[in-house]
């Protein structure tokens, strides 16, 4: 995602409200602290006309939604799909590119925050988050979805003879 910081920053704002609230600013503190890293798995969906309909990432916050069972911060995961671009399935694709990657660089989990009115958690939960606890704010749930182990030079059969 690099060079598209205008198309982050617009879907880290989406990340950061519910549908029919206004946006916060491009320079709000929320919105600023969900932005990717250079570590951080980034993906931008676009349409037939290479215009970003939506985006996914996930980062690591200090202090972690969520750890995992070694106390290893987990990732978490925001993710906007622009209003007219939504119900069309780019959101689970999305989670599921993101997955992969995110499995293929030994992320055991993938963690979210999510607002209880949030219409999305219908998404997560079809994409196989699970409710794992309390998550930020007054109305926010903690989401983790397992992911499947990396493949490793270990695990392949041997080679045939």
């Amino acid at each position: 995602m690099a060079g598209d910081g205008p198309c982050r920053i617009e879907m880290a704002r989406l990340a950061c409200t519910l549908a029919d609230r206004p946006l916060p600013a491009a320079s709000d503190p929320d919105v600023l602290a969900v932005l990717p890293g250079e570590a951080d798995g980034a993906l931008i969906a676009c349409d037939t006309h290479q215009q970003p309909v939506g985006a996914a990432w996930w980062y690591v916050h200090e202090p972690p939604l969520l750890r995992d069972a070694d106390g290893r911060a987990l990732p978490e995961l925001v993710m906007a799909v622009a209003a007219h671009a939504r119900g069309r399935g780019i959101g689970a694709r999305l989670i599921a590119a993101l997955a992969h990657e995110a499995a293929a660089r030994h992320h055991r989990s993938l963690t979210l925050n999510v607002h209880l009115l949030n219409p999305a958690v219908r998404l997560y939960v079809r994409t196989g988050f699970r409710v794992a606890g309390a998550g930020r704010g007054w109305y926010g749930v903690a989401m983790s979805r397992p992911l499947p182990a990396a493949p490793s030079e270990s695990r392949l059969p041997p080679p045939r003879r």
